[in-house]
C-alpha cells in the first residue's frame, strides 16, 4: 500500500479519501457503500464537522492522529461491517465494532486508542 501525504499531519492512503479542513459549509453527507468518520457529535446539532477519512473498499487501513471523540458511520450495504482496532494493520485488541448498517445514525466514540479499521463483508 502505498503512502502519500496531503499535509503535513494528514496522511492519504490509497483507496481512502481524507476531508483537509473545517469549512463554514453543513456536515458532508457519508455516501452508501462508504465508512465515514467525523470529528465530533454530528448529532449535536452544530451541522459542521469536518469528514476525516472515507473508506470504500474491504479492507484495513491505519489511521492517524484521531484524538477525541468522533462519529463513525457504516454506510455500506450487504451487512457489510467495519471494526477498529488498537494496534496498526487490525492488530491489538478491538477498540470498537459496527456489524450492520448505521448510516442513519452513527456511533459517537473516543477514537484516541484506534489506529487501525478493518472493512470487511
Amino acid at each position: 500500500m502505498k503512502i502519500a501525504t496531503l499535509t503535513a499531519a494528514v496522511p492519504l492512503l490509497v483507496g481512502v479519501s481524507v476531508a483537509t479542513a473545517p469549512t463554514a459549509s453543513a456536515t458532508e453527507s457519508c455516501t452508501g457503500g462508504y465508512v465515514c468518520i467525523y470529528q465530533g457529535d454530528i448529532a449535536d446539532g452544530s451541522g459542521n464537522h469536518p469528514l476525516v477519512y472515507r473508506f470504500y473498499e474491504y479492507g484495513t487501513y491505519n489511521v492517524y492522529n484521531l484524538v477525541g471523540e468522533y462519529t463513525v458511520k457504516n454506510c455500506q450495504t450487504g451487512g457489510a461491517g467495519v471494526t477498529g482496532y488498537t494496534g496498526w494493520n487490525a492488530g491489538g485488541g478491538i477498540a470498537w465494532s459496527i456489524p450492520v448498517n448505521n448510516c442513519a445514525g452513527g456511533l459517537w466514540v473516543n477514537l484516541t486508542s484506534t489506529y487501525s479499521v478493518r472493512l470487511y463483508s
